[in-house]
């Protein structure tokens, strides 16, 4: 028997395809027809994602218990030695010569190893997991390689383990998204529940790493996602609630944080919370500047890329030999001043310091998370705002640890613009209803002066410096802003005549794909708008009612209404008709001259169409 053995082996590999499809759609269509009992349910396809969201919540449940332990095994080999094999050495706060060149070497030794992970196997590319992942969803359908949940478990682990201050909440919700991600191309599923999936692995990730399933639900869709509906809600809640039993099985199911109970003090307590919430939003833009000051920094200076995390592990361990409490791997410094343990230079020094290790951490190449510093920054600034208060109001002022619990939430919400999110969290986290509502006032105050000063969260921002900038609504904003309205006008062919009576003009309207409406005269000048819902208010006017026969368009019409330059572009178009509330825009040329209409419908329409394309050629050049 001969034969071109390339042949046979392309034969071969095609029949082990087709059957892979095929098996994969039985088990599909066999997973939406479940019997129960003597019945035989047939899920609806949300029924369907609901069960794909549990087994992504069981996958990255297992996959957060593998990090936890890899961060937990590494500190312990590098930081927790057995005093029988070396009596008498310490690595926090050493007393020799070689113990603080052992400890100042450690992060550096981590940072040199990350470092050449990610040359050979990334070819050097750095960043902070979340807003990777914000890319995938809004860029590439949810698509993330399999090979990254395996990949940043390692770094992150070595990184966070050998010293780095970054945190763990970062790298899981990148690894729990990659997995999500890789279960949903499995199974091939459409780009819309491919993205539900890569929200259930984030949501998994963050839930089992905090035991905070209802704050990882919030944080995907606030953050991640960028939407609120009950189609994606779900299974992302399905999925937290299955990997925060597996971590509770295999971690522990106390809170992320052990606190004692506080509550409002005094009505009077609001002013110092006040102050804190300005202050916290202050930290919070420090924060984020000096993050990406030292991203600047290590981009500009002459070294190989993967020696650079070498050099900034190497300054966090300057710093961790003099504070302890700034590594990424122990939560101890909260804990204490959660308990107001800590004397007030240690936790000025600490929300000052350790912004600049997490910036020395990330922005080298290392890795990690800034939502969890974030955290720690806020419960330092909140326990020496709480001590403060108490030596000057201490008939009025709570113990110094409820301002750590409410700092907490304050900075962590003014460096990521999600006020539900750290709200949510920081409840979670410590299971302390009592002290709610400072904790909603100085997240809110943080958020609105972060706001107010920087340009976007630290996760928009730096997806803004690598040119890719999104939106509110997870939209890639530099396409948007290449699509130009001229080349999106459509004529208007549902309109009003400034002559039509009332009744005429009412059914028009209620017969329209559109809730607003141009008013035109005769000759086809634009003259206003009209709203369906406007005219039902006058409706039900008892005065309007009276004289509606006698009404025409022209006297109903708003005679002042947006409009838009037909060399606009169609972000800025966007951002016009989500603040008034309207599907359409009339456009104008720069002699004041009618052209039509550019409406949100094809805007988006072309929007994904082009964004597919790009992801095509992007594909086909890689």
């Amino acid at each position: 028997m001969g034969g071109n053995p390339e042949k046979v082996s392309i034969a071969t590999n095609r029949q082990k395809a087709g059957f892979r499809r095929k098996l994969i759609a039985t088990l599909k269509y066999q997973a939406l027809r479940i019997p129960v009992g003597s019945f035989n349910l047939d899920l609806t396809q949300d029924g369907y994602t609901l069960i794909l969201g549990a087994v992504t919540g069981v996958l990255c449940g297992f996959g957060a218990v593998i990090f936890h332990h890899s961060i937990e095994l590494i500190s312990y080999l590098f930081y927790y030695l057995p005093p029988e094999l070396f009596p008498g050495f310490i690595t926090f706060y050493p007393d020799t010569v070689i113990g603080v060149i052992y400890v100042i070497l450690i992060p550096a030794t981590g940072g040199l190893t990350v470092g050449l992970i990610a040359h050979f196997f990334e070819n050097g590319k750095k960043g902070e997991g979340i807003p990777n992942v914000i890319l995938a969803v809004a860029t590439k359908g949810g698509i993330m390689k399999g090979s990254v949940a395996v990949l940043k478990t390692i770094q992150n682990a070595i990184s966070i383990g050998t010293g780095g201050a970054g945190g763990k909440e970062g790298p899981i919700v990148q690894i729990g998204a990659a997995i999500g991600s890789w279960f949903g191309q499995k199974l091939n599923l459409s780009s819309d529940r491919l993205k539900i999936l890569v929200g259930c692995g984030a949501a998994a990730g963050l839930s089992a790493a905090f035991n905070a399933p209802l704050g990882g639900a919030i944080f995907t869709m606030e953050i991640i996602l960028r939407t609120f509906n009950s189609r994606s809600l779900g299974p992302i809640i399905v999925s937290s609630v299955f990997a925060t039993v597996i971590s509770r099985g295999y971690i522990g199911d106390e809170p992320a944080f052990q606190i004692p109970m506080y509550e409002l003090k005094s009505y009077n307590e609001f002013y110092i919370y006040i102050v804190l919430g300005i202050l916290a939003g202050l930290i919070a833009i420090y924060f984020v500047k000096v993050m990406f000051y030292f991203d600047e920094f290590f981009n500009k200076i002459k070294l190989p890329g993967w020696f650079k995390p070498a050099v900034g592990g190497l300054m966090v361990g300057v710093i961790g030999l003099m504070m302890p409490g700034i590594y990424g791997f122990t939560q101890q410094s909260v804990d204490k001043s959660l308990y107001n343990q800590n004397t007030l230079t240690i936790l000025i020094l600490m929300f000052s310091l350790k912004p600049l290790a997490t910036a020395l951490t990330i922005g080298s190449g290392g890795y990690g998370g800034t939502f969890a510093p974030s955290l720690f920054t806020g419960a330092m600034l909140g326990g020496a705002v709480g001590q403060v208060a108490n030596m000057l109001f201490p008939e009025i002022a709570a113990p110094a640890g409820a301002y750590a619990l409410v700092g907490m939430g304050a900075v962590a919400a003014g460096t990521t613009h999600a006020s539900l999110t750290a709200l949510i969290m920081v409840f979670e986290m410590t299971n302390n209803y009592r002290i709610i509502l400072p904790l909603m006032l100085t997240i809110i105050i943080s958020t609105l002066i972060s706001r107010a000063i920087l340009k976007g969260s630290l996760y928009t921002i730096r997806l803004g410096q690598e040119g890719v900038g999104i939106d509110i609504y997870g939209r890639k904003t530099s396409l948007l802003k290449s699509m130009k309205i001229s080349t999106l006008i459509e004529s208007n062919n549902e309109f009003i005549l400034e002559s039509d009576n009332y009744h005429k003009t009412l059914e028009i309207l209620r017969n329209s794909s559109y809730e607003t409406l141009l008013v035109k005269s005769a000759d086809g000048e634009v003259k206003g708008v009209i709203s369906y819902q406007n005219l039902r208010k006058l409706m039900f006017d008892k005065e309007t009612a009276s004289i509606a026969d006698f009404l025409i368009a022209g006297d109903l019409m708003k005679r002042r209404f947006a409009k838009i330059n037909e060399d606009e572009d169609a972000d800025t178009a966007l951002k016009i008709m989500e603040t008034i509330d309207m599907e359409y825009l009339p456009v104008y040329d720069y002699d004041d001259v009618f052209k039509g209409i550019v409406s949100k419908q094809k805007i988006l329409r072309v929007y994904h169409n082009e964004l597919f394309l790009a992801e095509r050629d992007q594909d086909m050049s890689s």
